[in-house]
């Protein structure tokens, strides 16, 4: 799903200004998707171009004014129809995993931190979606995204902590060509 169809969709949510969507990028989507503002900001405005949503302005005491952002009746719909012919594959984006590819071109101490790092960031995601799995209101397809979110990271752990010693000990082996007609 690409970032503008869920800013569309955070806005069928509720309404709110670019920083709001920012900050569930940062939430309940951070274990499925990441976004910065670079690419929120372009979105909402190509959104409001073709009239899915529209936005207000909103004075603010302690901060400039704000542009809130609204679904409009055509933007819920449209949304609604992209998610039924979203197919139903995934691809996995991890720039850990490609640091680990070509783990064999890292010292042992340069693998070693890196291994504690990704632990360290797979755990606190893992208590961050514990901690929310429960917020009052969600939906059944909210609650299921967390509930995956958090038996990937419980995954994730247990593949780190299982085979991360086995990888330290031998990750210097250098890889060899795969034989002719495999990729």
């Amino acid at each position: 799903m690409n970032i503008r169809l869920l800013c569309l969709g955070a806005l069928c949510l509720r309404s709110g200004t670019g920083y709001d969507i920012k900050k569930l990028f940062e939430s309940a989507f951070s274990h499925f998707q990441s976004a910065s503002f670079g690419s929120i900001y372009p979105a909402l405005a190509q959104l409001e171009r073709d009239g899915l949503v529209t936005h207000h302005n909103e004075p603010g005491a302690r901060h400039p004014e704000r542009k809130v952002f609204e679904v409009t009746e055509p933007g819920r719909t449209a949304f609604a129809e992209s998610l039924a012919s979203i197919p139903a594959t995934e691809q996995m984006r991890s720039d850990y995993m490609g640091l680990v590819f070509f783990a064999h071109l890292l010292s042992t101490e340069t693998l070693q931190a890196k291994l504690a790092e990704i632990e360290a960031f797979y755990q606190s995601e893992l208590e961050y979606l514990v901690a929310i799995r429960d917020w009052p209101g969600q939906s059944p397809g909210i609650h299921f995204t967390i509930e995956q979110g958090i038996a990937v990271y419980r995954a994730k752990l247990a593949h780190l902590r299982s085979q991360g010693p086995s990888l330290l000990a031998r990750h210097r082996e250098a890889p060899t060509p795969p034989p002719d007609g495999l990729p």
